[in-house]
């Protein structure tokens, strides 16, 4: 009697329990990366404009290879400390016809925009920023990869011809 007993109670604490799995996220949980337009738990992130700046112009004028930048608006949308820099933490960039690997980040093609780069953005207020990265050549398209901050967690891949 007494293995009925407890038998039941397991069951029942265990049917009890799995109401509480822990799906019930808020949107701001959710994550996703389509349309040039990035959602995280606690930023937005839109892409504004994209460019390939060859090396020695404007934007490029330090480097040794062509870069490909990318201009944004961040807005912060949940309780945490969010500034444009926070934009790299969730984006990686990828050329992937000549390597698997990462591109290597590149200066800031906006330097009119950098003052304000590690600003903190007040809860439901924007920032612009903007970020590159080396280029391995100027014909291969380019694959922006949106992942969970903290992770390698794709959450959405954007593709990016090279005009």
């Amino acid at each position: 009697m007494k293995k009925i007993f407890a038998l039941a109670l397991t069951l029942i604490a265990v049917i009890s329990l799995s109401g509480c799995s822990g799906q019930n996220k808020s949107s701001s949980d959710t994550a996703s990366f389509r349309k040039k337009f990035l959602q995280v738990k606690n930023f937005q992130l839109k892409i504004t404009k994209t460019a390939v700046i060859p090396a020695g112009e404007t934007g490029n004028e330090f480097g040794k290879k062509p870069i490909f930048a990318l201009w944004y608006t961040i807005k912060n949308t949940g309780n945490h400390k969010v500034s444009p820099v926070s934009a790299a933490s969730v984006l990686r960039a990828y050329q992937p016809a000549k390597s698997k690997k990462q591109l290597v980040a590149a200066p800031l093609p906006d330097q009119d925009l950098a003052p304000k780069y590690k600003v903190a953005i007040e809860k439901n207020q924007s920032a612009k920023g903007s970020m590159a990265w080396n280029l391995y050549d100027t014909k291969s398209p380019i694959k922006i990869h949106g992942v969970k901050a903290g992770t390698n967690q794709i959450i959405g891949v954007q593709t990016y011809s090279i005009k």
